[in-house]
């Protein structure tokens, strides 16, 4: 893999994770919870410090690091906001929307994990990689709860 080739794959990661961000933001935003609201702040947070992580490796390859998430990010977060909007801020849907965002977040750092990049890079991508399966199992298990009728209740 060229230099150019992982400045790509770095480039692509930080548009999922500007995305990830903005879709959490978002949710956080509609949903009428706050324990669930402070979760979805809490991994926007995560998402804007990988996408930074992700910025400065960029910079320290010699690249220039992308600043924005991808066209269909916006349209998730487009859907979400919609289905918000028809729910009430339901925080099923919310939880599934955003369980939809990390099955795309998964499959790319699932590509850049079984990729030639080597040294710190590596290290970079293994670490949010298993952070964003982590992710990804809370939100599945919080909807295969929220379907088996676990509910959260709405703010006063």
């Amino acid at each position: 893999m060229t230099q150019e080739d992982t400045i790509d794959q770095l480039n692509a990661l930080i548009q999922v994770c500007k995305d990830g961000e903005q879709g959490f933001r978002t949710a956080a935003d509609n949903v009428n919870n706050s324990e669930l609201e402070t979760m979805f702040r809490g991994y926007a947070k995560q998402r804007a410090e990988f996408g930074r992580e992700l910025q400065a490796e960029v910079e320290r390859l010699g690249g220039k690091p992308s600043e924005s998430g991808n066209l269909g990010g916006a349209m998730h977060r487009g859907w979400m906001n919609l289905r918000s909007s028809l729910t009430g801020g339901d925080p099923v849907a919310l939880v599934a929307a955003c369980e939809g965002g990390e099955d795309s977040a998964l499959a790319a750092y699932d590509r850049a994990a079984h990729t030639a990049v080597t040294g710190k890079t590596r290290s970079l991508i293994d670490k949010q990689y298993q952070q964003v399966k982590e992710t990804h199992v809370r939100l599945s298990r919080l909807k295969g709860e929220m379907d088996d009728g676990t509910r959260f209740p709405e703010n006063e």
